[in-house]
């Protein structure tokens, strides 16, 4: 059975059994990997995920069900299961919209370009493998590419429910990942790289191989640095990475649970005041755009942070019913699964200045371009203790790489340190637009 025919059998069986509050989800992602290693394409992955969830609301009381294998029985199985698990949770009125918004076609977000559905095996190793060639080429030191990786993937969901809402949307991107290996005096370091994008631009090989040496280059002779409280430096990559660990503190769902200090601090000053966070459904592009979430609310752009004010929690129905409060539109889910809260894309309004100009900023700084794992942070506390790498700058200028050398802070403290921002976003398809930040407060160990 047809996707779309699947879709209209499950709510079909809802009709039939009189439930008049359900809908559907169908899910499909496919994806193309390869790796290339020692000049050779040594592995291909292809695989394809698709699913049918089906959710019904009786009285408050939510069921949900999933199956993959679109064929009538399945359907009607998964169906009566949802039915029959909708009997069973304490009732949370969770009410199902019928409010249909005039939306906008889907495709106006730019999430899906067809031509890079035509990219084949052999383009995806072409590309792994002068990625490999330009990084052994950069640098005498360069001495492997250990892990070389290039995919295609797409996407499809759509979202259909007795109340008459009807909703698809598609997305595809094509990246890859190049990590290279250096070594001078006895000491190694690893130099990474990524690409991520909507348009296939075979000349982007040479680049991500040169840039993975150029890092890994730049870091070679790294030693710690003493113990002191310097200012610190996120680049553009870093700092969507570590915020976004902390990022579910705005949900609802979160604070109802106990889970986030953002608890009861609507309108207090949580941040310096040239901060203005906002989760904006509708940017052009963006890996987390939609005009509509999974329960069929439209989508806003709602702002998080006003000039470090909070400002609004995000909400799906039934969180937002807990509060008194209506959906935001942040209502997300996999076809395997219930409702949760989800952000869109993320966007810090941007600084006046260059990454370079940041660091010029106090006399001397560190500047964090590499994170080393994130066991140390506590996303409920805020706590934040991190392994990095980076570069120690006097003056504006990179006096030295640094490495085994760890930043320890708290979310909420970095959110008021912050100091002055960047004037860019990291290049790649992403859903937190973060730009490069000077941070007062954090303590610098080696």
């Amino acid at each position: 059975m047809e996707g779309q025919a699947a879709i209209e059998y499950a709510l079909s069986l809802a009709r039939e059994h009189h439930e008049r509050d359900a809908d559907a989800l169908l899910d499909r992602s496919d994806s193309l990997t390869i790796r290339v290693l020692n000049g050779k394409v040594e592995k291909v992955d292809q695989s394809t995920a698709l699913g049918l969830g089906v959710r019904v609301v009786k009285e408050g009381r939510t069921g949900v069900a999933y199956t993959e294998r679109l064929e009538p029985a399945a359907i009607e199985s998964a169906f009566l299961a949802a039915r029959e698990n909708a009997a069973l949770p304490d009732p949370t009125e969770v009410v199902m919209t019928t409010d249909l918004p005039d939306l906008p076609d889907a495709a106006t977000l730019g999430l899906y370009n067809p031509a890079l559905d035509q990219l084949g095996l052999d383009d995806l190793a072409t590309f792994g493998l002068e990625a490999e060639a330009a990084a052994l080429a950069a640098d005498p030191r360069v001495k492997a590419v250990p892990y070389l990786i290039v995919q295609r993937e797409q996407s499809s969901q759509t979202v259909a429910s007795t109340h008459g809402v009807r909703y698809t949307q598609r997305q595809n991107s094509v990246g890859a990942y190049c990590s290279a290996m250096l070594e001078e005096g006895g000491q190694r370091k690893s130099g990474n790289h990524f690409w991520n994008s909507r348009i296939w631009e075979p000349t982007r090989a040479r680049t991500l191989g040169g840039e993975a040496a150029a890092k890994g280059a730049a870091l070679l002779g790294a030693k710690p640095i003493a113990r002191a409280k310097l200012p610190v430096v996120l680049d553009e990559y870093v700092a969507p990475q570590l915020l976004g660990m902390y990022f579910g503190n705005f949900s609802g769902e979160s604070a109802q649970k106990g889970v986030s200090r953002l608890k009861g601090r609507l309108g207090e000053t949580i941040a310096d005041a040239a901060i203005t966070l906002t989760d904006d459904p509708h940017l052009q592009g963006a890996s987390g755009s939609r005009f509509l979430d999974v329960e069929g609310v439209a989508t806003r752009p709602l702002p998080l942070i006003e000039e470090g004010v909070f400002r609004n929690f995000l909400y799906h129905i039934q969180s937002a019913r807990k509060d008194g409060k209506e959906s935001t539109g942040h209502a997300g889910r996999g076809y395997a699964g219930g409702i949760s809260t989800r952000s869109h894309n993320l966007v810090m309004r941007r600084g006046a200045y260059e990454l370079e100009e940041l660091c010029a900023l106090p006399q001397r700084c560190l500047l964090v371009t590499e994170l080393e794992g994130g066991a140390g942070c506590n996303p409920v506390s805020g706590d934040i203790s991190i392994g990095v790498q980076g570069f120690l700058v006097k003056g504006g200028r990179r006096v030295r790489p640094v490495d085994s050398v760890t930043i320890a802070g708290n979310f909420y403290e970095l959110m008021k340190g912050i100091k002055a921002l960047g004037k860019r976003y990291q290049p790649n398809l992403s859903k937190r637009f973060i730009p490069a930040m000077l941070v007062e407060g954090l303590a610098v160990s080696g």
